[in-house]
């Protein structure tokens, strides 16, 4: 019996497919893991702008584990969520909302960590009030991860909400993926903002995180919410 037409291309389109999904997704982790942990490394490294005596990078988990690890897995685990679920109807205002909120939170805890007047001292914060260069560029750092992360999660809880069961089982082990990542990049900066003292901006930070977590959720409520009823108007 003869095959339908197209039927070979679409056998072979799948797999080409996940590949090229596989390889954006590394890209983006790749990307991540350059403009953090490389870029801080090279800062590191080269000495000009870390003051002596102080923690330096390798002092913090978060910095190292995971700017070196725990994100750069999320990010590609995320971005390779999204890129093999169809989209969703609500997406580009749930991850546009998510993503502003998100980066507005990772200013908020720059601003207090520059307001705070007793700091913990360390390479980028050397004196209370004063970033270095290093530092700056780490706050610029950490508002753009922010923003991107609260998008990307935002848009992986989407699609998942709405997505079929197949599609659906396709995707739980790259989320299941992030969802360790980012689990263990909260656990660590937990450790180093509660080592050796909870300073303010320290306590900001975990607070800053657990909204932004409560957000996510949030986001993934109202969209399985907003799906259902669709759905049930459908019927």
């Amino acid at each position: 019996m003869a095959e339908p037409t197209g039927s070979a291309p679409n056998r072979q389109q799948g797999p080409a497919l996940g590949r090229h999904h596989r390889r954006i997704a590394v890209c983006w982790g790749l990307g991540v893991l350059s403009a953090g942990f490389g870029a801080l490394n090279a800062f590191y490294l080269t000495g000009g702008s870390v003051p002596r005596g102080l923690p330096g990078l390798y002092d913090f988990a978060s910095a190292t584990w995971g700017d070196g690890i725990a994100l750069p897995i999320m990010t590609t685990a995320l971005c390779y969520t999204v890129l093999i679920l169809p989209p969703s109807r609500h997406e580009r205002l749930a991850a546009s909302l998510s993503a502003v909120v998100s980066g507005a939170l990772g200013i908020a805890t720059q601003i207090l960590w520059l307001r705070d007047d007793a700091p913990r001292a360390n390479w980028t914060l050397p004196r209370p009030h004063h970033f270095t260069a290093a530092g700056w560029y780490h706050a610029a750092f950490l508002i753009g991860m922010c923003t991107l992360t609260g998008a990307l999660w935002a848009l992986a809880l989407s699609r998942l909400a709405t997505a079929d069961i197949h599609r659906r089982r396709e995707a739980t082990k790259p989320a299941a993926t992030a969802a360790v990542g980012g689990a263990a990049f909260i656990a660590l900066l937990a450790v180093d903002a509660s080592a050796p003292t909870v300073t303010s901006a320290g306590q900001a930070t975990l607070y800053a995180t657990a909204i932004g977590t409560l957000l996510l959720v949030a986001v993934a409520g109202i969209t399985a919410r907003a799906s259902r009823s669709r759905r049930s108007r459908e019927r």
